[in-house]
């Protein structure tokens, strides 16, 4: 760890002044030295309180290399944190991954704003300043090529989970968006490395509309957390959403998806209702009524059960 984010993690961890003095003695360096670090943090985008009682974190919404790193090993979580802004996370976590400079590792890359944010099936996901932009590659011990639309599922839930801290009539729709109430307030993008039949890595890409502004020509069917009355730091659902991850994508790979079932029916805005699934040249209309093993819609149309393996789903 770099001096710099050891003063840093001293400071988080305080939650008060700490004298200067008192930082270069726990680390063997000059008060000048000290002062230099802060300086740099400062620089980072990182709110520090000089003053003559010491210096002091000052928690602000401002995502930055440090904080987060610092509070993902406070964690005990293993990536590699990266903070950039970028044309899409999932584009530069792959590009991180072709040049093999990430030794193999978990990487969590996080954009305080997207040029250019991907969303399924090529398009275009909204991604101003605001708002939680990130991409988890997570190297899985087993998992097969039949488990990506499974992981997809399963991260929509851990959103759901999250959110549901914040704002009530959080809902899943089948595939990879979360809603509030009938507005969209988070997008997933999985993509995978693999190895013959087996996944090397997922990228799992993110996006979540925090306190970002909403386009006008989207506001009808997009929302954010600040437009249902909450105030919240990004950090904080970062983290939250990292570490859900990995305790359940762990859990995933012992137990599989059925021991995350019935939760996933009781938050689907999707099963129950009758829906219209656009699947390549086909329109199915009928009543959704649950999920095959494989993590596909079933929808009954006129009698018979379909298999929706991938479609634009209106509910």
């Amino acid at each position: 760890m770099m001096t710099s984010d050891k003063i840093f993690s001293m400071l988080l961890k305080s939650g008060e002044y700490v004298k200067g003095e008192q930082i270069a003695g726990l680390l063997g360096i000059t008060r000048t030295a000290v002062n230099k670090h802060i300086k740099k943090l400062q620089s980072e985008g990182i709110e520090i309180d000089a003053t003559r009682r010491g210096y002091k974190y000052i928690p602000s919404n401002t995502l930055t290399r440090v904080t987060l790193s610092s509070k993902i090993l406070e964690c005990g979580l293993p990536p590699q944190v990266i903070v950039e802004v970028v044309d899409s996370t999932n584009t530069a976590v792959k590009a991180i991954i072709s040049s093999g400079d990430n030794e193999g590792n978990d990487i969590l890359f996080v954009a305080p704003m997207q040029i250019r944010g991907r969303g399924r099936l090529t398009r275009q996901f909204e991604s101003s300043e605001g708002g939680v932009y990130m991409t988890l590659c997570y190297n899985p011990k087993s998992l097969s090529v039949t488990d990506s639309l499974k992981i997809v599922l399963l991260t929509g839930l851990c959103v759901a989970r999250v959110l549901s801290e914040h704002v009530a009539d959080v809902t899943i729709k089948w595939p990879n968006d979360v809603f509030i109430k009938d507005k969209k307030i988070c997008g997933i993008l999985l993509e995978s490395v693999l190895n013959e039949y087996m996944v090397d890595k997922i990228i799992l890409g993110i996006g979540v509309n925090v306190s970002n502004n909403i386009p006008d020509n989207l506001s009808s069917i997009v929302t954010s957390l600040a437009e249902n009355g909450v105030s919240v730091n990004r950090e904080d659902i970062i983290i939250k959403i990292t570490k859900l991850l990995y305790k359940e994508l762990a859990e995933y790979e012992i137990s599989g998806f059925k021991s995350f079932l019935d939760e996933y029916i009781s938050k689907s805005r999707t099963i129950g209702n009758i829906v219209t699934v656009k699947s390549g040249e086909r329109n199915i209309t009928g009543q959704a009524v649950g999920l095959s093993e494989e993590g596909y819609l079933l929808v009954n149309n006129c009698g018979v059960i379909e298999k929706v393996i991938v479609g634009d789903v209106e509910v």
